[in-house]
């Protein structure tokens, strides 16, 4: 558990008050250059009800990193990969998704990977090497970790 989980506890033993969240948030926001986004919520909750939504999702997250070494986004571009394989989305569609901005792979470590620029460029300036070996080739090879956890994630999925 980490500072969300930290928080809600607080709250929900009655420790925490409305003034305790807020002034840990503020002094967070205070203090910090980059906050994220779940903390400007905590601030401004107005309620042990809104404290709650405003904690959910990071609360989730902080209890995945406690099982999972590797990035929930890593997780997802797997997915993607893996609906590739079974041809339930195209070539096109697996790269766009991977490519849009909004799209909850955008924060997966694969845009840490220059190969997958000089990929998405290629295509971006030729829309024909969608269709080249070599290039599909690349992508496979790119993808195949991400694709690796998945199939461990749904593994443990299949069993339970």
């Amino acid at each position: 558990m980490t500072i969300a989980n930290y928080i809600y506890i607080a709250v929900i033993s009655g420790y925490y008050s409305k003034s305790d969240w807020q002034k840990w948030a503020d002094e967070e926001i205070l203090n910090n250059n980059e906050v994220e986004e779940w903390v400007y919520n905590v601030s401004l909750a107005k309620n042990a009800d809104e404290l709650c939504v405003a904690l959910y999702d990071k609360k989730l997250e902080e209890c995945y990193y406690d099982y999972n070494k590797y990035l929930q986004e890593d997780v997802v571009v797997g997915y993607y990969y893996m609906l590739y394989s079974e041809k339930r989305i195209s070539l096109y569609e697996l790269i766009s998704r991977l490519g849009d901005e909004d799209d909850v792979s955008a924060s997966s470590s694969i845009h840490e990977n220059q190969n997958f620029y000089t990929i998405f460029k290629d295509i971006n300036e030729n829309d024909d090497l969608i269709e080249d070996y070599e290039l599909i080739t690349k992508i496979e090879k790119l993808l195949q970790p991400f694709e690796k956890l998945a199939k461990e994630q749904k593994i443990k999925l299949e069993q339970h």
